[in-house]
């Protein structure tokens, strides 16, 4: 099942050794949450503090996409910023409770696939259990198959969860965004 979010257009669907690849094109968007960034250029930021900020918000916000959440990583493409982790949502608005912390993404095409073991088997990697997200899975092996390199340094890669199940305390989906740029040279 392939599954479209309001946020973007699929341009084009590839089969990539049996997985489905999306090359998507984002309007502009709007996210709420909790952002953190690390104190340099080296470290990486303090995930678990901002998810516990994040879990710790009691108020609702405005113009929530239903039943999707997200983790953004921001300046993974960049050496020269500090890292940076977000734990939020898709809004339609930027007014929003104070103790959200805002976050816009322009217009931007990335590629996406879901991060689940059938993609992991395919691209001949080990499955993904947290962390930094897989975004080599499609910079550096996807991405270049088909045309395609990172695109700017200044968009954030994307972990889309799904449909969270309480009693299982898993997501039905997770969909990993990597912002990328057509390249003039296939690898082959």
């Amino acid at each position: 099942m392939n599954i479209q979010h309001p946020q973007e257009m699929i341009l084009k669907t590839y089969d990539y050794n049996g997985i489905t690849v999306d090359l998507v094109e984002w309007s502009d968007t709007v996210w709420c949450g909790k952002i953190g960034y690390a104190v340099n250029t080296v470290d990486e930021p303090n995930v678990e503090g901002i998810m516990e900020d994040f879990m710790s918000i009691s108020a609702v916000p405005n113009g929530r996409e239903d039943n999707w959440d997200i983790c953004m990583s921001v300046n993974y493409l960049s050496s020269e910023r500090p890292s940076g982790v977000m734990f939020g949502f898709l809004v339609d608005t930027d007014v929003q409770p104070a103790s959200y912390d805002i976050y816009k993404i322009p217009a931007a095409k990335f590629l996406r696939v879901r991060i689940c073991d059938e993609t992991s088997g395919a691209l001949g990697r080990e499955p993904w259990k947290g962390g930094v997200p897989p975004y080599q899975w499609i910079g550096e092996q996807i991405g270049p198959k088909l045309g395609y390199t990172y695109g700017s340094d200044m968009l954030p890669i994307l972990e889309y969860y799904g449909f969270f199940k309480p009693e299982e305390g898993t997501h039905e989906y997770c969909y990993l965004y990597v912002p990328v740029k057509e390249n003039n040279t296939l690898v082959k």
